[in-house]
C-alpha cells in the first residue's frame, strides 16, 4: 500500500503554451493630486487675471487617440505568429475586435478565426477555442482549391486540425505543405509538435525541429520543443542546452522556464526545478502546468497548505484540468482530508474516466477514511483493468480486502504484486497480516519481519489505519 502517489504534470500544448494570468489591481490617484479634505477652506482666487499664464502658455487639451482600424487590429492579431502566454490576452482581444467589425476578407477572417482560437486556449478558454477552430477549419476547406492547394493555408487548416485532436487530417496536411514548400520552417515545426505530443514519435519531431532551426537558428519554440523531446527520450543534457538558450533569447518566456523545470526534475535536480517553476509563474502567473508542477514539490516536501494554494490557483485558471484536482486530492489526503481528497479525485475521474490513478487513490481514501469499502474495491477493480501491471493497485486492493476481512482475497493480490517484486515492503506486510488471520502465523510472522527488514517504519503506515 502506498501512500505518496502525486502527478507532476508535463505540458502538451499544441501551438500556444500555457497562459496568463488577469491581475488584480488597485486605481490610486495620479501622483501631486490629492482629494478634497473637508473643513478646509478653498484657496483664495488669483488677485488679478494678470497672474494667469498668457493664453499663448496654457497647455493645450490632449488629443484623443483615435481608434484603430480594423487593418491595424488584424495586424495586430495575427503579427508574431502564434499566440504565447505573453501577449494572449491582447491577441484575443484585438482578434475579437478585428472579426466583429466584420470587415475582413474570407482569407483574414479564417486566420483571425485561427488565431483567436490559439489565444483563448491559452487563456483557458477551451471551449471557446474550439468553437474558433472548428470555424476557421470549415473556412479553410473552402478556402483551399484541391488541385492548386497553397502551402500556408494547408499549414494553418492542420494547426486547426490538429488542436481539434484531428491527428491524421493535420499530419496529411502538414505533409502535403512540406512537399509544396520544403523550406516551410512554420510546417516543420508544426509537424514536429504533432509528433512528439500526439504521435510521442520524439525521434522524428527532433528531426523536424533540427530542420527549423537550420532555417531559423533562433527559433525559440523550436528549441523549446526540442528540448522537451531531448528529455522524454531521456537526452536530459541535450535537453538543458537548448532550454537554456531558449531562456537566453526569450528570457520572457513563461514555457521555456517550465520545460527546464520538467528536466531538472527529471535528473532530480529539486531546487533547481523549483526555481524555474517560480520563474515560470513569475512570468505567467496563469501557467497551470507550472502551478501543478510546483505543488507536486510542495507536496513531496511536506508544504501542503502551499501545495493546495497553487493548485487552487491552477485549478480557478482550468477548471478542466484533471492533474490538478488529482494533485490537489494527494495533498488533501496528506491533510487526512480524506472526503475532500475523495471529491478532487472524483473530479479528476469526471474529467478523464481513464485516470486509473485518481481511481486507484480514490479506492484508498474511501477504505481509509472507514466509509464505502464496497465503492472503494469497485475504484480498485477500475483501476486494476486501467494498470494491471501496477503494484500500487495490488496494495491498495489488498488493504481493501483486509478491511472487508477477505483475508484469502488480500493474500492473492499481495502475492501477485510479490511476484513481480519480491522485495515490496507493503506487500510483504500486507501479506503477513493475510497469513496470520488465515492461519499460518509462522509464514506471517516472517513476511513482517522481512518487511520491517526493507523499510522499519512499515509498521507504523498499517498501524495509522487499523491494521497491525
Amino acid at each position: 500500500m502506498k501512500f505518496r502517489w502525486v502527478l507532476i504534470a508535463t505540458g502538451v500544448v499544441v501551438c500556444a503554451a500555457a497562459a496568463l494570468y488577469g491581475y488584480a489591481y488597485h486605481t490610486y490617484p495620479p501622483t501631486g493630486v490629492h482629494p478634497a479634505v473637508a473643513g478646509t477652506p478653498a484657496p483664495e482666487p488669483p488677485a488679478t487675471p494678470a497672474t494667469l499664464p498668457p493664453p499663448s502658455l496654457a497647455p493645450a487639451p490632449a488629443a484623443e487617440t483615435p481608434a484603430p482600424s480594423t487593418k491595424d487590429l488584424f495586424a495586430r492579431c495575427v503579427r508574431g505568429g502564434f499566440p504565447t502566454p505573453e501577449n494572449a490576452e491582447r491577441r484575443n482581444a484585438d482578434c475579437s475586435k478585428a472579426i466583429g467589425s466584420r470587415e475582413l476578407s474570407p482569407d483574414d477572417l479564417a486566420l483571425a478565426r485561427l488565431i483567436r482560437g490559439s489565444a483563448r486556449a491559452t487563456l483557458g478558454d477551451k471551449v471557446m477555442a474550439s468553437d474558433d477552430y472548428n470555424d476557421a477549419l470549415k473556412r479553410y476547406d473552402s478556402l483551399i482549391n484541391s488541385k492548386s492547394p497553397d502551402a500556408l493555408n494547408l499549414f494553418r487548416r492542420a494547426a486547426a486540425a490538429d488542436a481539434l485532436g484531428m491527428t491524421e487530417q493535420a499530419l496529411d496536411d502538414y505533409n502535403q505543405a512540406l512537399r509544396l514548400d520544403p523550406k516551410s520552417a512554420l510546417a516543420f515545426l508544426g509537424r514536429g509538435v504533432l509528433l512528439a505530443s500526439r504521435k510521442r514519435a520524439y525521434q522524428r519531431a527532433i528531426e523536424d525541429f533540427d530542420k527549423v532551426l537550420v532555417l531559423e537558428p533562433d527559433n525559440v519554440l523550436a528549441l523549446i520543443r526540442r528540448g522537451e523531446a531531448f528529455g522524454e527520450l531521456g537526452e536530459t543534457g541535450r535537453a538543458l542546452v537548448d532550454l537554456d538558450r531558449a531562456i537566453a533569447l526569450a528570457p520572457s518566456s513563461t514555457q521555456a522556464y517550465f520545460q527546464r523545470g520538467l528536466i531538472h526534475r527529471r535528473r532530480n535536480e529539486v531546487q533547481a526545478a523549483l526555481s524555474d517553476y517560480d520563474a515560470a509563474i513569475q512570468r505567467g502567473p496563469r501557467n497551470v502546468d507550472a502551478l501543478t508542477s510546483r505543488a507536486a514539490i510542495y507536496s513531496l516536501d511536506g508544504k501542503l497548505d502551499l501545495a493546495i494554494r497553487d493548485l487552487d490557483a491552477a485549478i480557478a485558471v482550468d477548471k478542466r484540468n484533471p492533474v490538478a484536482f488529482f494533485n490537489r486530492g494527494y495533498a488533501r489526503f496528506a491533510q487526512a482530508d480524506y472526503q475532500k481528497a475523495i471529491a478532487d479525485y472524483t473530479a479528476a475521474i469526471d474529467l478523464d474516466e481513464n485516470f486509473g490513478l485518481a481511481y486507484n487513490n480514490r479506492c484508498l481514501a474511501r477504505a481509509i477514511a472507514g466509509r464505502d469499502l464496497l465503492k472503494a474495491l469497485a475504484d480498485c477493480d477500475v483501476a486494476l483493468r486501467l494498470m494491471p501491471l501496477s503494484l500500487d493497485v495490488r496494495d491498495t486492493r489488498g488493504f481493501i480486502y483486509l478491511k472487508l476481512g477477505d483475508d484469502a482475497l488480500a493474500l492473492a493480490d499481495y502475492n501477485a504484486a510479490l511476484d513481480m517484486d519480491p522485495n515490496r515492503a507493503t506487500a510483504l506486510f500486507g501479506r503477513g497480516l493475510a497469513r496470520i488471520r488465515t492461519g499460518d502465523v509462522k509464514g506471517g510472522d516472517a513476511d513482517k519481519a522481512a518487511a520491517r527488514t526493507l523499510n522499519p517504519e512499515v509498521d507504523k503506515r498499517f498501524a495509522v489505519f487499523g491494521l497491525n
